[in-house]
């Protein structure tokens, strides 16, 4: 291809003209195409169109939510799908006796009853339970019960005919005190094989399916539930509801003396040298002066430190000149 580019130069083209092209630098080499960036974004690939998806990305190709058109007769279900075989399979003679409510309940219910419905009902659900497997399995059970401890009685009155002496008894007791099961032994990790079994690839395609979720239904936020309003508060929470009473604090009365302060101790010399009143001379009550004005006579002979005649004397700053102007402007 290159030859043929030459060639169709040399006959189309000058050498002057030919060298001015190859001078021009090619774009390919020194701009980085970005590969996601096409040329024609919207034409689907060659070998896109002939490639087969695999079961996998079948699988997975599904959508999570079922989109169909909306029908306000066929609201979806709040709870999860129930599997068809829940629905149609058929409890054993185990959970309908198991089903079955305590006879002591039962009894308590017959006295409460008022129609003959009712107490026919109680009276059919008595009779089940009476006839059930597991009530017939309790009598056995309080039989048994009774004759192992009536042989037990038998057998701890001749122990008590034989052993007479407390040292028989104390020997008795150290024979047949329960024995201290061993403990089992402990194995490493590891050690133990696992048995090899087959993958179900069905099972595992079936596992892979995503779940159908579907849009739970809008609750009325004004709307109050049936249990809410049958509700019965108990004691516990009515205390815990009732608000507590905050002692009543009386109001301080700015300047009064309060009641701690007068019965307070002084403990240490300080304190009890700070409580006493301060002594001043007679007819001078008070630190106040009658005429504020007045300056005593020891601050009239009073003569000045050294020191704070220098603090006097005020700061003198030099006077501006247009050198330190021109400075202090380009700052």
């Amino acid at each position: 291809m290159s030859s043929q580019r030459i060639k169709y130069a040399l006959a189309h083209l000058s050498r002057k003209e030919h060298i001015a092209l190859l001078a021009r630098p090619n774009w390919r080499r020194y701009r980085r195409t970005d590969p996601n960036v096409l040329a024609r974004p919207f034409t689907v690939p060659r070998a896109v169109r002939r490639s087969r998806a695999s079961r996998r990305i079948r699988v997975m190709a599904q959508p999570k939510f079922v989109t169909k058109k909306y029908d306000p007769a066929a609201v979806p279900p709040p709870y999860p799908r129930i599997h068809p075989k829940t629905l149609a399979a058929r409890s054993s003679k185990r959970i309908v006796d198991l089903a079955l409510p305590k006879r002591r309940l039962l009894l308590e219910t017959m006295k409460l009853a008022t129609t003959k419905n009712m107490k026919a009902t109680v009276n059919d659900l008595l009779v089940k339970v009476r006839k059930s497997r597991y009530q017939r399995y309790r009598v056995f059970c309080n039989a048994r019960q009774e004759r192992e401890a009536r042989k037990k009685r038998k057998r701890m009155a001749k122990l008590r005919r034989a052993l007479t002496k407390p040292e028989d008894w104390q020997k008795y007791i150290k024979w047949a005190a329960p024995k201290v099961a061993a403990k089992p032994k402990r194995r490493k990790p590891g050690t133990r094989k696992k048995k090899w079994r087959p993958v179900n690839l069905e099972r595992v395609y079936f596992l892979a399916l995503p779940t159908i979720k579907h849009e739970p239904r809008l609750r009325d936020p004004f709307e109050v539930s049936p249990r809410a309003l049958t509700y019965r508060i108990t004691k516990r929470v009515e205390k815990l509801a009732t608000r507590k009473k905050d002692p009543e604090i009386p109001l301080r009365i700015p300047g009064a003396v309060s009641p701690a302060a007068t019965k307070a101790i002084g403990t240490s010399e300080r304190i009890i040298a700070l409580a006493k009143p301060a002594q001043r001379p007679a007819g001078r009550e008070t630190d106040l002066r009658e005429d504020a004005f007045t300056v005593s006579p020891a601050a009239l002979k009073a003569r000045c430190s050294k020191r704070l005649k220098s603090l006097a004397q005020p700061k003198t700053y030099p006077k501006p000149t247009f050198k330190r102007l021109r400075t202090a402007l380009k700052r």
